[in-house]
């Protein structure tokens, strides 16, 4: 899962370090705020995981 991920954008907003992530294949992007692209992609692909375990849950409903 690691490789699905793929920074497009650094910014700095109000002083912090912000990244704009490509989930791969999809047109999902999520904004995180990091100190490095590691972290960045560590953070966009735990907030992935979070997404697809909620999305289940709302389905199972």
């Amino acid at each position: 899962m690691r490789g699905d991920f793929e920074v497009v954008e650094e910014y700095v907003q109000h002083g912090r370090r912000r990244f704009r992530v490509l989930y791969k294949r999809t047109n999902v992007v999520f904004n995180v705020a990091a100190e490095s692209v590691d972290e960045a992609l560590d953070k966009a692909r735990r907030m992935a995981e979070r997404v697809a375990a909620s999305r289940a849950l709302r389905t199972r409903t």
